[in-house]
């Protein structure tokens, strides 16, 4: 009569021994933890920027390039604590008729889907950020943001989206301003006043442009 031998609960229960896999040298994970320490670092860096501190304005020249490069560099001004205003450019053309055409950008209604309303509104950030800052010797700006002159910095940025623009609309001269959008108090927001009040509406004139080839 035969027997059945019963399995042994220490061997049924016991893992299949794997085979011993490659890891990483000690080098190699000193290295790999200092890069995800320096991008967390990066990532971080933008929001604890703003506002600007002697500590975030010491390591601009050691995260800015490599924000820069790697498309981080995050508007973190628009959001809170402390979002400051946002700016548009309204245009009027004139083609060799004497024909005018008007608009602004970015325009919700135009520019479409978000991502795209999106990249237009940096272009105007950016024309807006494009002023030199200033040396210890000149002047205050004066207090008027309407009253400032359009630097060269923003001039030929400006230039360059003239041309676009008569390109565009087979245009022959483009005149453009600077919109400011601010937005309201606290106390302005409760009392019911809305984003798109008037009041909130600054422009600066930027120049007119002719046809830059």
């Amino acid at each position: 009569m035969s027997t059945v031998k019963q399995p042994n609960s220490n061997e049924s229960d016991a893992a299949p021994a794997m085979p011993p896999g490659r890891t990483w040298s000690l080098r190699a994970r000193m290295i790999a933890s200092a890069l995800l320490l320096f991008q967390v670092c990066a990532v971080l860096y933008g929001p604890l920027s703003m506002p600007p501190t002697i500590t975030t304005d010491a390591l601009r020249p050691v995260f800015r390039p490599y924000n820069g490069a790697t498309y981080q560099g995050n508007s973190y001004k628009f959001f809170s604590p402390d979002p400051g205003p946002s700016h548009l450019i309204r245009y009027e053309l004139v083609n060799d008729k004497g024909e005018k055409t008007t608009g602004t950008f970015p325009d919700r209604k135009e520019e479409w889907p978000r991502l795209f309303y999106h990249r237009h509104f940096m272009l105007t950030e950016h024309l807006n950020q494009a002023m030199a800052p200033p040396a210890p010797d000149d002047p205050p700006p004066p207090a008027d943001w309407t009253a400032i002159k359009t630097p060269p910095e923003q001039l030929r940025l400006a230039q360059s989206y003239a041309n676009h623009l008569m390109h565009k609309y087979n245009a022959t001269s483009a005149t453009l301003w600077l919109v400011r959008h601010s937005i309201p108090t606290p106390d302005q927001a409760i009392k019911g006043m809305k984003l798109t009040d008037p009041t909130l509406y600054r422009e600066r004139r930027l120049g007119s442009f002719a046809l830059n080839q």
